[in-house]
């Protein structure tokens, strides 16, 4: 709610003069409506005086209106500046007069109290200077005062009996009470008007930031990919990888990878477009695959990951497992980061089920530096770090375990930390998940869910940026794939033409002539029976992959990646297709 400026231009024409001045939503007018308001109540009570024969108070009430017209066609003409002013210190005048000429009987000093309640219509504290709102509620309180003072002291003026004194104390007391009423309502819609634009200017806010965000994300992604991807490589090479600059180069890569990631999972969780999709996961096999992707980051640093998973849970039950995956997948880094020697655990036990429910304990425990307890709060807390006195610095993002908690809020859940500075740190949570009505599968069918190659897939790699599918194909032929490539949708289409002998499709949105989103609907009408992996470096929600999935992509694989998650993708679709 915007208070009314204090110079006004005149309006263009009297129609939307007009229009604007009766507009109760329109701010600068407010003190117009008041004017019309206290003009229309003091012409009816002067017609009252005179039909009870009180002439004196008809002719002064009528002096009165002619003052607040004067004052808005003044103000109409940019003669006088501060409109608000004028009206009140009237009205007060007014009042204290009429106390003098009827005495307290007929109560008019009630007027004072709609009066007060226009204040904030008037003015907006939120913008206002301080003493403004003040002069108006001293100049009210004490022109109050006057009136009360006067009316016990001095007798009326005008002459009239205890009849008529008690017919205009009700008119007054009546007038007074709805206008009090009608003044507070007012407050109260331009409060809501100026609570509802606040929501709409923070979601534009939010908007704008997560438009700028997925923007940057994609950018920061592309040429990321081609730096994680090209570090894969090389690592094959270990006369290299040993080299000191190489290993730097690697932990720079993961850790600029690390936080893109955080900070886009944190922009998606505080625009409020994180929602908990659960689906049938055997989550015996989800906890065997947790600690993958980390298998060689632990082996590199002589770490131990132990993993301990209750047989309870080799059941499907309905889950978020992209979520759940995230929240190991921040807790391990963390542990990994802060462990220079001993194990990292993982836990998973049941610890209370039914026909319908399944309620499982997660812990997630490590031998690292651990965290003093002055600083086990703010760990949780967005973008604090903590200050390492052993090493003097601070270390943390502040956003991993921040979004871990707000992962688990979704999922109706609370993460709890127990640690002691140089002994480990181990973090816990409860989830209960709901059964799936599907029988257990056979003893021995898990298995090795990850292959260690891609022998005699035959895969087809939609891309356009030339170092991505270099990198790609590389990562693909290393598995021993093989690999074919299009630079867009229409190059992939006709690729397919020729060709339809593909197990798998890894196809980028963001192409040039044909993108993506429409290769996918044409490849999906021909060619149903292969599963199509987007490979993307955009930022995607749980709606956009909501999107994906309903459109005909099977799943979807963010850039950058690494050679064991592509493999793990690939893998998942080739297990669900047989």
């Amino acid at each position: 709610m915007k208070n009314a400026p204090n110079q006004a231009s005149a309006p263009t024409n009297s129609k939307s003069y007009l229009h604007a001045l009766f507009d109760i939503k329109n701010a600068p007018k407010r003190a117009y409506q008041l004017g019309i308001a206290t003009l229309g109540t003091g012409f009816a009570l002067a017609i009252y005086d005179q039909y009870l024969g009180l002439s004196v108070s008809a002719f002064l009430v009528t002096c009165f209106c002619i003052a607040i017209l004067m004052f808005l066609i003044l103000k109409y003409q940019q003669a006088i500046n501060n409109l608000k002013i004028a009206i009140i210190s009237t009205v007060c005048a007014l009042l204290v007069l009429l106390v003098c000429l009827e005495g307290i009987q007929t109560e008019q000093y009630l007027y004072f109290f709609p009066l007060m309640v226009a204040i904030p219509i008037l003015i907006d504290f939120k913008d206002s200077k301080l003493w403004e709102p003040l002069v108006y509620i001293l100049l009210i309180i004490v022109s109050f005062s006057i009136c009360i003072f006067l009316g016990f002291q001095k007798s009326p003026l005008e002459a009239f009996n205890a009849q008529e004194a008690g017919h205009l104390a009700i008119v007054n007391r009546f007038t007074a009470i709805i206008m009090t009423i009608i003044f507070a309502s007012f407050y109260i819609i331009f409060e809501k008007k100026y609570i509802h634009e606040l929501l709409n200017q923070s979601k534009v806010a939010i908007d704008s930031r997560t438009r700028f965000l997925s923007t940057m994300g994609h950018e920061l992604r592309t040429p990321l990919n081609g730096i994680v991807g090209t570090l894969n490589l090389l690592k094959q090479d270990h006369r290299l990888y040993k080299d000191e600059y190489f290993q730097t180069l690697v932990y720079c890569s993961d850790h600029m990878l690390q936080q893109v990631n955080n900070i886009l999972d944190f922009n998606r969780i505080e625009a409020d477009k994180l929602e908990i999709h659960p689906v049938k996961v055997n989550m015996y096999q989800l906890l065997t695959n947790i600690g993958i992707p980390f298998t060689s980051t632990i082996h590199e640093k002589g770490l131990d990951l132990i993993i301990r998973i209750d047989p309870k849970l080799d059941t499907i039950m309905y889950a978020d497992d992209l979520r759940l995956i995230q929240v190991f997948n921040n807790l391990l880094s963390n542990a990994i980061k802060f462990t220079k020697k001993g194990n990292i655990s993982i836990d998973a036990q049941c610890v209370n089920f039914n026909v319908k429910t399944m309620e499982i304990k997660f812990v997630v425990k490590d031998t690292g530096i651990g965290i003093a307890p002055d600083d086990q709060l703010k760990v949780f807390e967005s973008f604090e770090q903590i200050y390492d006195r052993d090493h003097n610095k601070n270390i943390g993002t502040g956003l991993g375990l921040t979004i871990c908690v707000r992962l688990l809020k979704l999922m109706n859940s609370s993460i709890t930390l127990q640690s002691e500075k140089n002994k480990g740190s181990q973090f816990s949570f409860n989830i209960k998940f709901e059964r799936a009505d599907l029988p257990m599968p056979a003893p021995g069918e898990l298995g090795n869910f990850i292959p260690q190659d891609l022998s005699g897939i035959k895969i087809l790699l939609v891309e356009d940026n030339e170092i991505n599918m270099m990198v790609a194909k590389k990562i693909l032929t290393s598995l021993k794939a093989i690999t074919s490539c299009s630079v867009n949708g229409k190059h992939a289409i006709e690729t397919l033409l020729n060709n339809s002998a593909y197990d798998i499709i890894l196809m980028d949105l963001e192409m040039p002539i044909m993108s993506g989103f429409t290769a996918i609907s044409h490849i999906k009408n021909m060619y149903p029976q292969i599963p199509v992996i987007a490979f993307t470096a955009s930022l995607v929600d749980q709606h956009m992959l909501t999107e994906l999935l309903e459109s005909g992509f099977a799943d979807c694989l963010l850039k950058p990646f690494k050679p064991q998650q592509l493999l793990s993708a690939i893998k998942k679709q080739l297990t669900q297709a047989v």
